[in-house]
């Protein structure tokens, strides 16, 4: 129990971060639009900043929602499967999808740390010459760690479900969005 009011917690937090940086670039767009119509001016910045920060918060997001696997999937193939007995065959799967999208995550961790890096070696700013990029390259970064770090779960959970152990109680084996 103790461990699960952990996990939410820490889903709250990322999430709350996420939601402010949502709100704070939709808050400024609409300043924007108002400056822009009403007043004539805006800031040369203005639309670099609303796109970093909506597609940083949504990155960053995606980390809550893959810890919660809360994900939009399209599961009428792995419904069928489970339904006529193959339910092993879906968790391979999953292992495997997890396997992958664990090495697609490290792999842009690791190959990001020297973009970012070399990003902020070079002082290059966004298109506006206004704000430098490394900050939003690091916000998706993160994101992406905290995606492999998740990944990392999920793979330990399905490993162990396939050798008939639950590992983590309170942990779903999938909270999906059907399309």
């Amino acid at each position: 129990m103790g461990s699960e009011m952990c996990i939410r917690d820490r889903d709250k937090i990322v999430g709350n971060i996420a939601a402010l940086g949502l709100l704070a670039g939709t808050l400024f767009a609409i300043l924007e639009i108002v400056r822009r119509y009403m007043f004539g001016v805006v800031f040369e910045w203005g639309q670099d900043f609303v796109i970093y920060v909506i597609i940083g918060s949504v990155f960053f997001y995606f980390s809550v929602t893959q810890a919660k696997r809360a994900h939009l999937v399209m599961s009428a193939f792995t419904d069928v499967l489970r339904n006529r007995g193959f339910g092993k065959i879906v968790l391979i799967a999953r292992i495997f999808v997890s396997g992958f999208s664990l090495f697609f995550f490290s792999f842009f961790v690791y190959w990001g740390h020297f973009a970012v890096e070399r990003t902020f070696m070079m002082g290059r700013m966004s298109q506006s010459m206004f704000l430098p990029l490394w900050p939003f390259q690091l916000l998706l970064l993160s994101a992406f760690a905290l995606m492999a770090l998740v990944t990392v779960f999920h793979l330990y959970q399905d490993i162990r479900e396939l050798m008939g152990k639950k590992v983590f109680e309170w942990a779903p084996a999938e909270i999906h969005t059907d399309i």
